[in-house]
């Protein structure tokens, strides 16, 4: 009577073959994580610019926003509406940048600028228009 079964280096291979196979896995996932991580932040600034410049413009008061190394202020007059905590592999390229915007909605244009571990650059145009508008244009930083 024979026993079937597998033998020791057959296991050892699978199991090899499989633990790759794994941790590929994830070094994809930690980027696909970031990324989406990115691309939440932008949305929840674009929301929150609009839901404060909107409350400033009610008001009639001043809104400041502020760039500061590891987060965004958003302030109407002397009250913080809101901060929002850069994700890990967004970097802003300035230490501390301010932006304010006048009770009517005039503002001075300017550009924040972000580098992303994942090889991207992001740079946010804020300019004048209906409603204060900003636009996000995303590079592909060269020699990554």
């Amino acid at each position: 009577m024979k026993v079937r079964g597998f033998t020791l280096v057959e296991v050892t291979v699978t199991l090899f073959i499989a633990t790759c196979i794994f941790l590929l896995g994830i070094g994809l996932g930690t980027h696909t994580l970031a990324s989406l991580q990115e691309k939440l932040f932008f949305n929840e600034l674009r929301q929150t610019w609009f839901a404060t410049i909107y409350q400033g413009e009610q008001q009639k008061q001043y809104t400041w926003i502020q760039f500061e190394p590891k987060q965004v202020k958003f302030s109407v007059g002397q009250k913080t509406l809101k901060i929002l905590v850069y994700p890990k592999s967004l970097t802003p390229t300035t230490e501390y940048q301010e932006l304010s915007v006048s009770g009517l909605g005039s503002l001075t244009p300017t550009t924040e600028t972000f580098t992303s571990t994942l090889g991207k650059e992001y740079r946010v145009h804020f300019q004048l228009g209906y409603g204060t508008q900003y636009r996000v244009e995303e590079n592909m930083v060269k020699g990554r």
